[in-house]
């Protein structure tokens, strides 16, 4: 994963009256764990709410590339088929965790009682942050680590069948390191205990304890923490649901946001509410936060409630250093809230931002001085002064790549009395895909640089063709395009393979002309949703039926008419640019080496438990391939003035951040 091509800058201007019932993304710490631990466990788990960032996202990558089966029902809904203790397979690539340093240190974890080298690698900033935390009581248990000078990525780690169990206390108290090493004594013999010397999030627990698996936990007089497991405990095979509560890390901007701007009420739904996650609304209380919690409740072992926000008058206060660990993340925003406070806040206990996403600790206060504001650090102690009056924003932010600093100065901008603009918000798809969207729909003024302020929903619709030769990545592609700009999306290939499919299971010939032609002339919806479509003889089927002209000509009016309809669409298949849609607003051909692209399926089709010999499938490819090619009826090729991508070397984060760069470039609006 690489960094945004083309640095995406946003403008926030002043909002007042913020109004609204919303629901936050779901716990971004909940999401990980929830795929995770749901692979450890042999049956299907359903988790909704699934937060569908770019982090998770790569967590669910990785499962996948080490022999987990995942499956999307809908969106944030998501299935997961276990393979229990010691089911994993070593990748056959490296696992690309772009800016996901959660999704890094507790996979580290969980492939160390393994007998094969992992490799992890990252985006430009997670490479620079230390592992060596994680690493520490991973060697100790005796795993093999080999990473870049500093214990920083890329590095390798080469798991041991016979892993022993430890008594570790961490010398900083981390969820992440907690969790690591309790994923690595899953599947190691005897109890291993981690002691913490103050509570962190217990989400890895309370997860362990709702699948089925026995663990203790003791506080100590001097406020540690000490966490008991037996690894390989036998766990009953079954199906389970898990519930995603909204990340209050997200609904803490959306809480500042309505503070700060006056005349506010806000109602945000089912937000994580668990004690040791809550430390930033317990502190915005204590400074005069008018926040309400109702409708409590507990599920799947989390605490979770609504919030119920209005405008306040906030005072300075001191926050002491054990609360950090329930609120790290919030920082960036309690800082805002800071300088809108009356008096100097002084936040201890600070250490842990300097090796987050950036230097966060010296990035609140560049970036709270350059609004004005009174800011500074002493050791691991941030001072922040509110201003008398309001601060003067009408400042570009420096966001080093760091969602939490986009999203935190985005909110200020809605304060201050000139705009302020970040100078990149694309990281904040890692953890709030919807973040300006949301924020506009309850009364901010949030849009890219140079856009008009004109919604996207009110932009004329634009459709999008995606062509490309089977397993290069245009179907990955075209959906996560319909997703992020809310467009229609229609997989052409699935009406070809829909005619295959009919045929085949009328047990005919697919070259049969008029068995083909009746099944085109009778698709429906059900047709479509078949999951047999996927299956390879159906796709070679589908190859063969789709060079018949009148089965085109059959299903050339449906394409034509669902890219015309509603609020635009993207389309995907081997001749949207150069025959359904010549007139397309973008016209994209993803291509591969052939090589390369049967890789790709033969990972796909492992994945999803069937055996096949890589040589076949290579060969299958290639006789596509020359079908495609050679048809006489519109043959696979760019439409003249298509933009070509070749993933042969990329993956399909760095395909979608080139290709969404570069409609956002022609449509801005696209992103408000």
């Amino acid at each position: 994963m690489i960094h945004s091509p083309a640095p995406y800058p946003m403008r926030s201007s002043g909002a007042t009256a913020l109004k609204g019932d919303v629901s936050v993304p779901g716990d971004k710490s909940i999401s990980h764990r929830a795929l995770m631990l749901s692979s450890q466990v042999i049956g299907t788990t359903q988790i909704n709410g699934l937060l569908e960032g770019e982090d998770v996202l790569n967590t669910a990558k990785a499962l996948t590339a080490l022999g987990v089966q995942l499956t999307r029902l809908s969106k944030q809904c998501w299935e997961v088929h276990g393979v229990g203790i010691g089911g994993l397979r070593e990748s056959d690539h490296v696992l690309d965790l772009g800016n996901s340093g959660t999704s890094t240190r507790l996979l580290m974890g969980l492939v160390s009682p393994y007998p094969f080298t992992t490799f992890f690698t990252g985006d430009d900033s997670l490479r620079t942050r230390p592992m060596a935390r994680v690493i520490t009581p991973l060697t100790m248990m005796g795993a093999r680590i080999v990473a870049r000078g500093g214990n920083k990525l890329p590095l390798a780690v080469t798991g041991s069948a016979d892993m022993l169990p430890i008594r570790y206390s961490l010398p900083v108290a981390s969820a992440q390191v907690k969790s690591a090493v309790l994923l690595a004594a899953l599947n190691t013999p005897a109890t291993t205990t981690i002691t913490e010397p103050q509570p962190t999030r217990d989400h890895t627990e309370n997860m362990l304890r709702y699948f089925g698996f026995k663990l203790h936990s003791e506080k100590a007089e001097d406020g540690s923490v000490s966490v008991a497991i037996m690894g390989q405990q036998k766990i009953r095979p079954a199906d389970h649901e898990i519930y995603v509560p909204g990340d209050p890390s997200s609904a803490a901007f959306l809480v500042v946001a309505a503070l700060i701007c006056r005349n506010s009420s806000i109602y945000i739904r089912n937000v994580c509410v668990n004690p040791l996650r809550a430390g930033l609304f317990k502190t915005l209380k204590e400074m005069g936060a008018s926040i309400e919690l109702r409708n409590e409740r507990s599920i799947a072992g989390e605490d979770v409630a609504d919030l119920v926000v209005s405008s306040s008058r906030l005072k300075a206060i001191t926050v002491p250093a054990e609360r950090a660990p329930s609120m790290i993340d919030e920082y960036p925003i309690l800082a805002v809230a800071a300088a809108f406070a009356e008096g100097e806040t002084v936040m201890h206990g600070l250490s842990e931002l300097r090796v987050k996403e950036s230097d966060r600790l010296s990035a609140i206060i560049e970036s709270l001085e350059a609004c004005g504001v009174t800011a500074r650090a002493e050791g691991d102690t941030l001072y922040v002064t509110g201003c008398a009056e309001q601060p003067k924003g009408g400042v570009t932010i420096h966001t080093r790549y760091d969602h939490r600093i986009a999203m935190a100065f985005m909110v200020m901008g809605m304060a201050t009395a000139q705009p302020v603009t970040v100078d990149d918000a694309t990281a904040i798809q890692t953890s709030f895909p919807d973040f300006a969207n949301l924020m506009n729909s309850i009364g901010a003024d949030m849009v890219a640089v140079g856009a008009t302020h004109v919604a996207a929903t009110t932009h004329a619709p634009i459709t999008i063709a995606i062509d490309g030769p089977a397993a290069s990545g245009k179907g990955t592609l075209a959906r996560r395009l319909a997703e992020y700009f809310d467009l229609e999306y229609l997989d052409t290939g699935s009406l070809y393979r829909a005619v295959g499919m009919k045929v085949v299971y009328a047990g005919k010939d697919p070259q049969d002309k008029s068995a083909a032609l009746e099944a085109a002339k009778n698709i429906d919806a059900e047709d479509l949703a078949n999951p047999r479509l996927r299956q390879e003889r159906i796709g070679q089927a589908a190859s063969v039926v789709s060079a018949f002209p009148e089965v085109r000509e059959a299903l050339l009016e449906f394409q034509r008419q669902f890219a015309a309809s509603g609020k635009g669409a993207v389309l995907d298949g081997r001749d949207i640019g150069t025959v359904v849609c010549p007139d397309a607003d973008f016209k994209f051909f993803v291509t591969a080496t052939l090589y390369a692209r049967a890789k790709r399926r033969h990972r796909e089709l492992q994945g999803q438990g069937i055996e096949v010999v890589f040589e076949s499938v290579l060969e299958d490819l290639r006789e596509r391939d020359a079908r495609d090619e050679k048809r006489s009826v519109a043959p696979l090729k760019p439409a003249d003035d298509a933009i070509i991508i070749d993933s042969s070397a990329i993956d399909a984060n760095n395909v979608f951040e080139k290709v969404s760069q570069i409609v956002l470039k022609k449509y801005p609006a696209l992103a408000a």
